[in-house]
């Protein structure tokens, strides 16, 4: 309903008549929407001014949303690798925004994101253990303090089966 709205909008601002197909609609509603509505509203904005197509297809929206299915390493059948994880973060950060950039500070906002998750299940595969996690980690153990701390990360000590 909101998409069909902003395309409305757009068409009393100028721009040509037109509609997304259901298979759009579904990518659309399935797509968790980190910008809320404002993102929603700039992507039907972009659909209306960029494309010519009377009805937006599926793989339109798809491109628009980079949520097309990429291809992962050979033999990887998993999750997408950290890499794409903050590609797919930051567009999707920078979509919100539009047509403006985001806060001063993207850099230590994504570095936290990946940071305070490795830090946890590197302590955690560690029973806990602090001098351990930060030898794995490759950090001094002060610094991991200290990054513990500033992420307030629960430390659960408990004794691995396997050593």
């Amino acid at each position: 309903d909101l998409a069909t709205h902003f395309l409305k909008v757009a068409q009393r601002e100028g721009e040509p008549i037109k509609s997304i197909s259901p298979e759009a609609i579904r990518l659309m509603q399935n797509y968790s929407w980190p910008g809320n509505v404002r993102e929603l509203e700039n992507l039907v904005r972009r659909l209306s001014a960029l494309y010519a197509d009377e009805s937006i297809s599926a793989e339109i929206v798809q491109n628009e949303l980079n949520i097309a299915e990429r291809p992962s390493a050979p033999g990887a059948a998993g999750p997408m690798d950290v890499s794409m994880a903050v590609e797919t973060h930051v567009g999707q950060l920078l979509r919100e925004y539009e047509p403006n950039l985001p806060p001063a500070g993207l850099y230590q906002r994504v570095i936290d994101r990946v940071e305070a998750p490795l830090i946890a299940m590197a302590l955690n595969a560690c029973g806990g253990n602090q001098i351990k996690a930060a030898d794995l980690l490759g950090l001094n153990r002060n610094t991991l303090r200290k990054k513990i701390r500033m992420h307030s990360i629960e430390i659960v000590k408990h004794s691995r089966r396997n050593g």
